[in-house]
Protein backbone atom coordinates (compact mmCIF):
# COMPACT_ATOMS: atom_id res chain seq x y z
CA UNK A 1 0.00 0.00 0.00
CA UNK A 2 1.34 3.76 -0.89
CA UNK A 3 -0.61 7.07 -0.70
CA UNK A 4 -0.36 10.46 0.34
CA UNK A 5 -3.14 12.74 2.07
CA UNK A 6 -3.18 15.71 3.50
CA UNK A 7 -2.43 15.36 7.35
CA UNK A 8 -5.85 17.64 8.43
CA UNK A 9 -7.72 14.94 6.76
CA UNK A 10 -6.48 11.57 8.06
CA UNK A 11 -6.16 13.69 11.52
CA UNK A 12 -10.10 13.96 11.28
CA UNK A 13 -10.72 10.19 10.16
CA UNK A 14 -8.30 8.70 13.14
CA UNK A 15 -9.70 10.91 15.68
CA UNK A 16 -13.13 10.12 14.95
CA UNK A 17 -12.74 5.75 14.41
CA UNK A 18 -10.58 6.10 17.00
CA UNK A 19 -13.42 6.85 19.65
CA UNK A 20 -14.44 3.22 18.38
CA UNK A 21 -12.12 1.45 19.88
CA UNK A 22 -10.76 1.05 23.60
CA UNK A 23 -7.76 -0.31 25.31
CA UNK A 24 -9.95 -2.73 27.65
CA UNK A 25 -10.40 -4.85 25.05
CA UNK A 26 -8.86 -7.75 25.33
CA UNK A 27 -7.85 -8.24 22.11
CA UNK A 28 -5.46 -6.46 20.68
CA UNK A 29 -6.60 -6.57 17.67
CA UNK A 30 -9.43 -4.38 18.45
CA UNK A 31 -6.96 -1.63 19.86
CA UNK A 32 -5.86 -1.20 15.98
CA UNK A 33 -7.12 1.20 13.46
CA UNK A 34 -7.75 -0.66 9.97
CA UNK A 35 -6.48 1.20 6.87
CA UNK A 36 -7.85 0.12 3.47
CA UNK A 37 -6.73 1.81 0.02
CA UNK A 38 -9.30 -0.76 -2.21
CA UNK A 39 -9.04 -0.99 -5.73
CA UNK A 40 -12.84 -0.59 -6.40
CA UNK A 41 -12.75 3.35 -4.49
CA UNK A 42 -9.97 4.82 -6.74
CA UNK A 43 -8.63 8.07 -4.89
CA UNK A 44 -9.69 7.08 -1.35
CA UNK A 45 -8.74 5.90 2.12
CA UNK A 46 -10.99 4.23 4.38
CA UNK A 47 -10.05 4.11 8.36
CA UNK A 48 -12.24 1.58 10.68
CA UNK A 49 -12.84 0.71 13.68
CA UNK A 50 -14.10 -1.36 16.24
CA UNK A 51 -15.19 -2.82 19.86
CA UNK A 52 -17.23 -4.99 18.78
CA UNK A 53 -20.00 -2.82 20.52
CA UNK A 54 -19.90 0.42 17.78
CA UNK A 55 -17.79 -0.07 14.44
CA UNK A 56 -16.64 3.13 12.81
CA UNK A 57 -15.79 3.69 8.81
CA UNK A 58 -14.64 7.40 7.75
CA UNK A 59 -13.66 7.63 4.18
CA UNK A 60 -10.91 9.89 2.92
CA UNK A 61 -9.54 11.49 -0.22
CA UNK A 62 -5.91 10.18 -0.87
CA UNK A 63 -3.69 9.53 -4.05
CA UNK A 64 -3.00 6.32 -4.29
CA UNK A 65 -0.37 4.75 -5.90
CA UNK A 66 -0.97 1.21 -4.40
CA UNK A 67 -4.05 -0.45 -3.14
CA UNK A 68 -4.15 -2.43 0.20
CA UNK A 69 -4.50 -2.75 3.74
CA UNK A 70 -2.69 -2.57 7.03
CA UNK A 71 -3.82 -2.25 11.21
CA UNK A 72 -1.86 0.15 13.08
CA UNK A 73 -2.25 0.44 17.06
CA UNK A 74 -5.04 3.25 17.21
CA UNK A 75 -3.97 5.11 19.89
CA UNK A 76 -0.36 5.35 18.92
CA UNK A 77 -1.35 6.30 14.96
CA UNK A 78 -3.73 9.06 16.80
CA UNK A 79 -0.93 10.76 18.73
CA UNK A 80 1.40 10.45 16.33
CA UNK A 81 -1.07 12.12 13.57
CA UNK A 82 -1.43 14.76 15.73
CA UNK A 83 1.91 15.77 16.19
CA UNK A 84 2.90 15.85 12.63
CA UNK A 85 3.24 19.20 10.55
CA UNK A 86 0.78 20.04 8.59
CA UNK A 87 0.95 19.34 4.88
CA UNK A 88 0.56 15.98 3.06
CA UNK A 89 1.86 12.89 4.86
CA UNK A 90 2.74 9.63 2.66
CA UNK A 91 1.36 6.28 4.10
CA UNK A 92 3.37 3.44 2.90
CA UNK A 93 3.85 -0.78 3.70
CA UNK A 94 5.47 -2.85 2.04
CA UNK A 95 3.30 -5.65 3.97
CA UNK A 96 1.42 -6.21 7.29
CA UNK A 97 3.82 -5.83 9.87
CA UNK A 98 5.19 -2.56 9.53
CA UNK A 99 3.62 1.06 8.25
CA UNK A 100 5.53 3.87 7.36
CA UNK A 101 4.08 7.79 7.56
CA UNK A 102 6.63 9.87 5.65
CA UNK A 103 6.61 13.52 6.13
CA UNK A 104 8.91 16.43 4.86
CA UNK A 105 12.38 14.79 5.07
CA UNK A 106 11.16 12.52 7.49
CA UNK A 107 10.07 9.14 8.06
CA UNK A 108 8.33 7.17 10.94
CA UNK A 109 7.71 3.80 11.35
CA UNK A 110 5.00 1.34 13.39
CA UNK A 111 4.63 -2.11 13.91
CA UNK A 112 1.33 -3.33 12.84
CA UNK A 113 -1.07 -5.93 13.24
CA UNK A 114 -2.29 -8.96 11.13
CA UNK A 115 -5.24 -7.29 9.34
CA UNK A 116 -7.00 -10.93 8.77
CA UNK A 117 -7.56 -10.79 11.94
CA UNK A 118 -9.51 -7.56 11.85
CA UNK A 119 -13.29 -7.88 12.63
CA UNK A 120 -15.05 -7.46 9.39
CA UNK A 121 -17.72 -4.77 9.83
CA UNK A 122 -21.28 -5.23 9.02
CA UNK A 123 -23.24 -4.63 5.77
CA UNK A 124 -25.25 -1.76 6.18
CA UNK A 125 -28.89 -3.43 5.44
CA UNK A 126 -32.51 -3.22 6.76
CA UNK A 127 -35.47 -2.99 6.11
CA UNK A 128 -36.73 0.59 7.46
CA UNK A 129 -34.69 3.19 6.61
CA UNK A 130 -34.43 6.81 6.39
CA UNK A 131 -33.25 10.27 7.17
CA UNK A 132 -33.30 12.45 10.01
CA UNK A 133 -32.23 15.77 10.41
CA UNK A 134 -28.87 16.59 12.16
CA UNK A 135 -29.64 19.07 14.11
CA UNK A 136 -32.73 17.03 15.31
CA UNK A 137 -31.16 14.11 16.07
CA UNK A 138 -28.48 15.88 18.15
CA UNK A 139 -31.03 17.32 20.01
CA UNK A 140 -32.97 14.16 20.87
CA UNK A 141 -29.48 12.31 21.82
CA UNK A 142 -28.73 14.87 24.62
CA UNK A 143 -32.63 14.86 25.83
CA UNK A 144 -32.61 11.47 26.11
CA UNK A 145 -29.08 10.17 26.99
CA UNK A 146 -29.60 12.47 30.51
CA UNK A 147 -31.50 10.14 32.23
CA UNK A 148 -29.67 6.83 30.49
CA UNK A 149 -28.69 3.94 33.61
CA UNK A 150 -24.54 4.13 34.21
CA UNK A 151 -24.57 1.01 36.21
CA UNK A 152 -24.23 -2.20 34.00
CA UNK A 153 -25.63 -4.31 36.72
CA UNK A 154 -28.84 -3.78 34.44
CA UNK A 155 -27.73 -3.85 31.14
CA UNK A 156 -31.21 -2.79 29.32
CA UNK A 157 -31.15 0.85 30.70
CA UNK A 158 -27.90 1.70 29.99
CA UNK A 159 -29.11 1.88 26.64
CA UNK A 160 -31.43 4.20 24.86
CA UNK A 161 -34.77 3.10 22.93
CA UNK A 162 -35.05 4.04 19.32
CA UNK A 163 -38.55 3.61 18.21
CA UNK A 164 -38.86 4.40 13.83
CA UNK A 165 -42.58 4.30 13.50
CA UNK A 166 -44.22 6.05 10.82
CA UNK A 167 -43.13 9.75 10.81
CA UNK A 168 -41.64 10.12 14.44
CA UNK A 169 -38.76 8.66 15.65
CA UNK A 170 -38.78 8.42 19.60
CA UNK A 171 -35.81 8.15 21.53
CA UNK A 172 -36.23 6.76 25.55
CA UNK A 173 -34.05 6.36 27.94
CA UNK A 174 -34.70 5.14 31.75
CA UNK A 175 -32.17 4.64 35.09
CA UNK A 176 -35.46 3.76 37.03
CA UNK A 177 -35.99 7.17 39.04
CA UNK A 178 -36.62 9.25 35.72
CA UNK A 179 -37.57 9.17 32.48
CA UNK A 180 -36.54 10.81 29.15
CA UNK A 181 -38.37 10.91 26.14
CA UNK A 182 -37.47 13.05 23.03
CA UNK A 183 -39.27 13.02 19.68
CA UNK A 184 -38.74 14.20 16.24
CA UNK A 185 -39.59 14.02 12.38
CA UNK A 186 -37.54 11.72 10.23
CA UNK A 187 -38.46 11.10 6.75
CA UNK A 188 -38.74 7.26 7.43
CA UNK A 189 -38.89 4.37 4.09
CA UNK A 190 -40.28 0.67 4.52
CA UNK A 191 -42.51 -1.80 5.59
CA UNK A 192 -43.79 -2.08 9.49
CA UNK A 193 -41.84 -0.61 12.80
CA UNK A 194 -38.53 -0.78 14.53
CA UNK A 195 -37.98 -1.13 17.94
CA UNK A 196 -34.11 -0.87 19.34
CA UNK A 197 -32.38 -0.87 22.63
CA UNK A 198 -28.73 1.29 21.11
CA UNK A 199 -26.29 1.38 23.77
CA UNK A 200 -26.08 5.22 24.99
CA UNK A 201 -22.41 5.45 24.54
CA UNK A 202 -23.15 4.56 20.82
CA UNK A 203 -25.44 7.24 20.27
CA UNK A 204 -23.68 9.46 21.92
CA UNK A 205 -20.35 9.55 19.56
CA UNK A 206 -22.94 9.39 16.71
CA UNK A 207 -24.46 13.00 17.61
CA UNK A 208 -20.66 14.39 18.64
CA UNK A 209 -19.77 13.34 15.33
CA UNK A 210 -22.49 14.89 13.75
CA UNK A 211 -21.36 18.62 13.07
CA UNK A 212 -23.64 21.21 11.16
CA UNK A 213 -27.19 21.76 11.11
CA UNK A 214 -27.92 21.54 7.75
CA UNK A 215 -27.21 18.14 7.09
CA UNK A 216 -29.11 14.29 7.32
CA UNK A 217 -28.42 11.37 8.77
CA UNK A 218 -29.22 7.93 7.35
CA UNK A 219 -30.45 5.45 9.17
CA UNK A 220 -31.13 1.91 8.58
CA UNK A 221 -32.36 -0.83 11.27
CA UNK A 222 -32.91 -4.64 11.05
CA UNK A 223 -33.42 -6.40 13.68
CA UNK A 224 -30.17 -6.76 14.88
CA UNK A 225 -28.08 -4.09 13.97
CA UNK A 226 -28.62 0.20 13.53
CA UNK A 227 -26.62 1.53 10.79
CA UNK A 228 -26.17 5.48 10.58
CA UNK A 229 -24.43 6.99 7.99
CA UNK A 230 -23.28 10.81 7.59
CA UNK A 231 -21.58 12.48 4.84
CA UNK A 232 -18.46 10.12 4.91
CA UNK A 233 -18.48 8.37 8.16
CA UNK A 234 -20.80 5.15 9.13
CA UNK A 235 -22.19 3.80 12.13
CA UNK A 236 -22.75 0.22 13.11
CA UNK A 237 -24.04 -0.56 16.29
CA UNK A 238 -25.28 -3.66 18.32
CA UNK A 239 -28.81 -3.99 19.85
CA UNK A 240 -28.92 -4.69 23.51
CA UNK A 241 -30.41 -7.80 23.60
CA UNK A 242 -34.20 -7.55 26.20
CA UNK A 243 -37.83 -6.07 26.24
CA UNK A 244 -37.96 -2.30 27.25
CA UNK A 245 -40.35 -1.94 29.74
CA UNK A 246 -43.54 -0.01 28.43
CA UNK A 247 -42.83 3.61 29.26
CA UNK A 248 -46.70 4.51 28.59
CA UNK A 249 -47.65 2.77 30.94
CA UNK A 250 -45.43 4.93 33.59
CA UNK A 251 -46.08 8.21 32.21
CA UNK A 252 -49.42 9.75 34.49
CA UNK A 253 -52.90 9.84 32.89
CA UNK A 254 -54.11 13.63 32.15
CA UNK A 255 -56.80 13.10 34.75
CA UNK A 256 -54.48 12.54 37.57
CA UNK A 257 -52.54 16.13 37.53
CA UNK A 258 -53.37 17.84 39.78
CA UNK A 259 -50.70 20.91 39.91
CA UNK A 260 -49.51 22.76 36.88
CA UNK A 261 -47.00 25.18 36.74
CA UNK A 262 -45.15 27.48 34.60
CA UNK A 263 -41.59 29.12 35.46
CA UNK A 264 -38.82 30.81 33.91
CA UNK A 265 -36.46 28.14 32.97
CA UNK A 266 -33.09 30.22 33.38
CA UNK A 267 -34.18 31.39 36.50
CA UNK A 268 -35.38 27.83 38.44
CA UNK A 269 -31.78 26.21 36.86
CA UNK A 270 -29.92 29.08 38.47
CA UNK A 271 -31.31 29.17 41.90
CA UNK A 272 -31.38 25.20 41.65
CA UNK A 273 -27.52 25.09 41.18
CA UNK A 274 -27.26 27.87 44.03
CA UNK A 275 -29.29 25.25 46.13
CA UNK A 276 -27.39 21.74 45.29
CA UNK A 277 -23.98 23.59 46.09
CA UNK A 278 -25.59 24.09 49.60
CA UNK A 279 -27.10 20.34 50.10
CA UNK A 280 -24.11 18.05 49.57
CA UNK A 281 -25.04 15.85 52.84
CA UNK A 282 -23.58 12.63 51.20
CA UNK A 283 -22.66 11.55 54.81
CA UNK A 284 -26.45 11.08 55.30
CA UNK A 285 -27.55 9.41 52.46
CA UNK A 286 -29.04 12.73 51.05
CA UNK A 287 -26.93 14.18 48.48
CA UNK A 288 -28.38 17.32 46.30
CA UNK A 289 -32.03 17.13 48.13
CA UNK A 290 -33.99 20.15 47.60
CA UNK A 291 -37.54 21.16 48.18
CA UNK A 292 -39.62 22.94 46.25
CA UNK A 293 -43.07 24.15 47.09
CA UNK A 294 -45.40 25.60 44.96
CA UNK A 295 -48.63 27.40 45.71
CA UNK A 296 -50.66 30.85 44.37
CA UNK A 297 -47.51 33.14 45.73
CA UNK A 298 -44.74 31.43 43.57
CA UNK A 299 -42.30 28.98 43.74
CA UNK A 300 -40.50 28.73 47.39
CA UNK A 301 -37.06 26.60 46.82
CA UNK A 302 -35.21 25.50 50.11
CA UNK A 303 -32.34 23.10 51.00
CA UNK A 304 -30.08 22.34 53.66
CA UNK A 305 -26.93 20.87 55.03
CA UNK A 306 -26.24 20.93 59.12
CA UNK A 307 -22.31 21.44 58.34
CA UNK A 308 -22.91 23.92 55.94
CA UNK A 309 -26.21 25.72 55.68
CA UNK A 310 -28.92 26.41 54.53
CA UNK A 311 -30.70 28.09 51.19
CA UNK A 312 -34.33 30.26 50.75
CA UNK A 313 -35.54 31.46 47.55
CA UNK A 314 -38.42 32.91 46.34
CA UNK A 315 -39.21 32.60 42.56
CA UNK A 316 -41.90 33.94 40.59
CA UNK A 317 -44.03 31.15 39.12
CA UNK A 318 -47.58 30.59 38.00
CA UNK A 319 -50.10 27.86 39.33
CA UNK A 320 -52.95 26.36 38.55
CA UNK A 321 -54.60 23.57 40.76
CA UNK A 322 -53.63 22.65 44.46
CA UNK A 323 -50.30 23.73 46.17
CA UNK A 324 -47.69 20.91 46.85
CA UNK A 325 -45.00 20.63 48.24
CA UNK A 326 -42.14 17.92 46.88
CA UNK A 327 -38.71 17.25 47.26
CA UNK A 328 -36.18 15.91 44.60
CA UNK A 329 -32.55 15.21 43.49
CA UNK A 330 -31.34 18.74 42.52
CA UNK A 331 -28.83 17.30 39.88
CA UNK A 332 -32.38 14.93 38.04
CA UNK A 333 -33.99 18.70 37.47
CA UNK A 334 -31.25 20.31 36.26
CA UNK A 335 -30.09 17.46 33.61
CA UNK A 336 -33.19 18.03 32.17
CA UNK A 337 -33.43 22.31 32.66
CA UNK A 338 -29.90 21.78 30.56
CA UNK A 339 -30.80 20.18 27.53
CA UNK A 340 -34.20 21.79 27.10
CA UNK A 341 -33.95 25.03 24.94
CA UNK A 342 -37.79 26.49 25.88
CA UNK A 343 -37.46 29.98 27.67
CA UNK A 344 -40.52 28.80 30.07
CA UNK A 345 -40.86 25.22 31.67
CA UNK A 346 -44.12 23.52 33.08
CA UNK A 347 -44.74 21.16 36.32
CA UNK A 348 -47.31 19.03 35.66
CA UNK A 349 -47.75 17.25 39.18
CA UNK A 350 -50.20 14.38 40.70
CA UNK A 351 -48.93 14.46 44.26
CA UNK A 352 -45.94 15.45 46.67
CA UNK A 353 -44.94 11.81 46.76
CA UNK A 354 -45.80 10.39 42.84
CA UNK A 355 -44.19 11.34 40.05
CA UNK A 356 -44.44 14.28 37.83
CA UNK A 357 -43.34 15.25 34.48
CA UNK A 358 -41.40 18.24 33.10
CA UNK A 359 -42.61 19.65 29.45
CA UNK A 360 -42.43 22.81 27.21
CA UNK A 361 -44.83 25.47 28.95
CA UNK A 362 -47.80 25.36 26.46
CA UNK A 363 -47.33 22.11 25.09
CA UNK A 364 -49.59 19.14 25.65
CA UNK A 365 -48.24 16.06 27.33
CA UNK A 366 -49.04 14.51 23.45
CA UNK A 367 -47.56 16.76 21.35
CA UNK A 368 -44.74 17.31 23.13
CA UNK A 369 -40.93 17.03 21.60
CA UNK A 370 -39.63 16.08 24.78
CA UNK A 371 -41.01 15.13 28.29
CA UNK A 372 -39.51 13.94 31.47
CA UNK A 373 -40.84 12.29 34.08
CA UNK A 374 -38.89 12.43 37.53
CA UNK A 375 -39.60 10.81 41.23
CA UNK A 376 -39.33 12.91 43.94
CA UNK A 377 -37.70 11.61 47.16
CA UNK A 378 -39.09 10.86 50.30
CA UNK A 379 -37.31 12.93 53.11
CA UNK A 380 -38.39 13.09 57.14
CA UNK A 381 -39.25 16.43 57.55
Amino acid sequence: MKLTVQKEDILYAVNAVGRAISNKNTLPILNGIMLEAPQDLPGKLILRGTDLELAMECLIDAEVEQTGKVVAPGRYLQELVRHLPNGPVTLSSENSEEMRLSYEQSEIAIRCFEPEEFPALPTAEGDIRGQIGVATFRRMVKQASIAAATDEVRPLFTGILVELAGPELVMVASDTHRLAIAVGSWQGEGKGEAKLILPCRTMQEIARLAIGDEGMIEIIASRNQAYFRLENITFASRVISGQYPDYHQVLPAAGLYTCHTAIKREKLTEALERAALLSRDTARGKANIVCLKWSEEGLLLTAEAPDVGNIHEELPATLSGQSIESSYNARYLLDALKVMEDETVAFHLTGESTPGIILPEGVEQEQSPYTYLVLPVRVTR
